[in-house]
């Protein structure tokens, strides 16, 4: 039995977004989540889009809507959309001559439904991100105009100097006389996000998985709180998650909220806090080898990497090495890139991650790597650039691996994980891994995947309980 026919014969709304499903007696395509009754496997088709169901001629379901837009990681169906619609606005300069009733006015809702969209999607208000954009404006305005500060004021829409005042210092740790004087030091704003948890999320957990898989150089942890440069639609900055009380608090520096939908969704993907767990746990506590690795009746989160590009190239140097040793190959990588932050960023995120592009002209023969290893690296930038490889979580597994496997230096185990880490297609299965071996107790592809066939859909959840088994 595939993972689709299990995700759609037990409901599984976890699996909402990544594929459709029609039956061919009604003529009517689904979500996998449903709750119509369960048709019979051979009276079903299988589909990627929307689109492509509808190409076929079958018409969406009423009940489950599935034609309404989704997110991958979000999974409100409504909300996603709209949020965009309005952090596009206000990017565009809305909000320097219009007010918030207008915004929702012009969203065709509410102004109440419109915060709780954004505290939802983006975890803050509909008004902390328009004084960010006043502020980020008002940045602008000092270093490229001969404007006076009240003038300043005025045009980047505060009602007050005063006002003007308190924002920008909030949003950039000074005033704005003190900001002409040394601008480079206080180049980004801030604003915090909160993504909050339920009771069976523990922050330190996470943490304790991602010390040895950091990026030195990109990404810190340090006093309980994780830490990373980014780059987003050339656009930079960094970030800081802490732990406070049943909300994670993001401090993202920016200087464009255009970032902050995507850098929200990430978040949610490193800490995995979209996943329903009931299905999974009830499954896999009765296993009796996954159930080792179960504790505290919490299935391991799978923390989905911030930049899928980065894990590729991690998982290609981790290769038959260590994790340390994969640690310390990648913070060599990145100082051969000198991709350099600024004086704004603190101590210890010194890089940006390079992209295709400036990895393919970045010395990677300096760097300590065996000739095979610098070789498989430069294949896969190469079928990035090319676009032969893709890195989109909007494609399935087996697209994904029928591309990847091409690749000259690309195995079975690295396209498993990194669909697992890099794309977070949770049904991946690296068997030739050695905690997998370890956990197992035999190192026979054929009879690994034979077990594992039974933990589908999850058989990445799987292997991080194998992970976990401690003997």
């Amino acid at each position: 039995m595939n993972s689709y026919n299990i995700a759609r014969i037990t409901k599984d709304k976890n699996f909402d977004g990544q594929f459709y499903f029609a039956v061919k007696t009604t003529g009517i395509f689904c979500r996998p989540s449903c709750p119509c009754p369960i048709a019979k496997e051979e009276n079903v088709v299988y589909f990627k889009t929307t689109n492509e169901a509808i190409e076929q001629g079958f018409r969406p379901c009423k009940r489950c809507q599935p034609e309404v837009f989704m997110e991958h990681y979000q999974k409100n169906i409504d909300g996603a959309l709209l949020v965009k619609k309005a952090l596009k606005l206000i990017q565009e300069g809305y909000m320097l001559e219009h007010n918030l009733n207008e915004l929702a006015e012009s969203l065709h809702v509410s102004l109440r439904h419109l915060r709780s969209l954004f505290v939802e999607t983006i975890g803050t208000t509909p008004i902390k991100v328009s004084m960010l954009q006043r502020a980020l404006y008002s940045q602008s305005l000092i270093l490229n105009s001969d404007l006076k500060l009240t003038q300043i004021a005025l045009e980047s829409g505060f009602g007050t100097t005063r006002q003007f005042n308190d924002v920008f210092k909030k949003t950039f740790k000074v005033t704005p006389s003190d900001y002409k004087k040394e601008p480079e030091r206080y180049d980004l704003g801030h604003i915090i996000l909160e993504l909050p948890y339920d009771k069976t999320f523990e922050f330190s957990k996470v943490l304790e998985f991602l010390p040895h898989r950091i990026t030195r150089g990109v990404e810190v942890i340090e006093e309980n709180c994780y830490k990373r440069t980014f780059r987003l639609y050339n656009h930079y900055g960094y970030l800081s998650v802490s732990d406070t009380s049943n909300v994670l608090t993001i401090d993202v520096y920016t200087k464009t909220i255009e970032v902050l939908y995507d850098l929200y969704q990430k978040m949610i993907g490193l800490f995995d806090l979209k996943t329903d767990f009931g299905p999974i746990l009830k499954r896999f506590e009765s296993d009796e080898i996954l159930s080792k690795g179960i504790h505290n009746h919490q299935i391991p989160r799978l923390p989905v990497a911030f930049n899928p590009f980065e894990l590729t190239i991690r998982a290609i140097i981790n290769q038959q090495i260590s994790i340390k040793a994969t640690s310390t190959f990648m913070e060599r990588l990145v100082k051969k890139s000198n991709l350099l932050t600024n004086d704004s960023f603190p101590s210890g995120l010194d890089y940006f991650f390079p992209t295709p592009d400036e990895l393919e002209s970045t010395p990677i023969d300096e760097i300590g790597l065996t000739k095979t290893r610098q070789q498989t690296v430069k294949n896969v930038v190469s079928a990035l650039i090319s676009e032969e490889v893709s890195l989109s979580v909007f494609q399935s597994f087996d697209e994904f691996r029928n591309s990847f496997i091409k690749v000259k230096g690309i195995g079975d185990w690295t396209i498993n994980y990194v669909a697992l880490r890099g794309l977070g297609m949770v049904d991946s299965f690296p068997a030739k891994d050695l905690g997998v071996i370890k956990a197992l107790k035999t190192k026979k592809e054929k009879e690994l995947n034979q077990i594992a066939e039974k933990w589908r859909p999850y058989r990445g959840y799987a292997t991080l309980c194998l992970w976990h088994i401690k003997e």
